[in-house]
């Protein structure tokens, strides 16, 4: 998987992009390359090795079985957490359905969610989700309006395959 994320806070703009491959459940490969760190890191069993790119230094670490901060970007779902109540009739084939955090826009003919919208305090939070031709999710927009300030976070898959052809000799260190 081949993500980019931009961060547009207070005229300012970041990207971040990651690039990530996990085989089976002890080996992952995941780079993240960002104005603040381009790092890599390499799963394998119970040793990780982690790379800056900038310097070429690396270091072998005992690897606990933590999932990599870069994973957390993978294993996105809004329904994983929290109390959720029954999905209402929105219109056609939308359903809401309300959590204790905000409400979750699905549509069940598509079977995919639409939207997520947060209100609380002073604070209003719009995820929109967009898919590909073959209802994959290919594109993720936060927009945040927190106390005057406006955020937007756009995540972008540019790019998803099957982890079979990447070469295995690549996690070995």
């Amino acid at each position: 998987m081949d993500i980019r994320t931009t961060i547009n806070a207070m005229g300012s703009t970041q990207s971040i992009s990651i690039y990530i491959v996990q085989k089976g459940t002890s080996k992952i490969y995941t780079e993240i390359n960002a104005a603040f760190v381009n790092q890599r890191s390499i799963v394998n069993g119970s040793k990780m090795k982690v790379i800056d790119l900038k310097t070429n230094k690396s270091q072998v670490v005992p690897y606990n079985g933590e999932a990599l901060e870069a994973m957390s970007y993978v294993q996105f779902n809004p329904l994983d957490a929290g109390e959720w109540e029954n999905p209402k009739y929105v219109s056609e084939n939308l359903y809401s359905i309300k959590g204790r955090k905000g409400s979750l826009y699905y549509n069940s003919k598509k079977k995919r969610i639409e939207k997520y919208e947060l209100e609380e305090d002073d604070k209003y939070v719009l995820t929109t989700f967009e898919y590909d031709a073959e209802n994959n999710l290919s594109r993720m927009k936060i927009d945040v309006d927190a106390d005057g300030v406006k955020t937007s976070i756009i995540t972008e898959i540019l790019r998803m395959r099957n982890s079979k052809d990447f070469p295995d000799f690549l996690f070995e260190f």
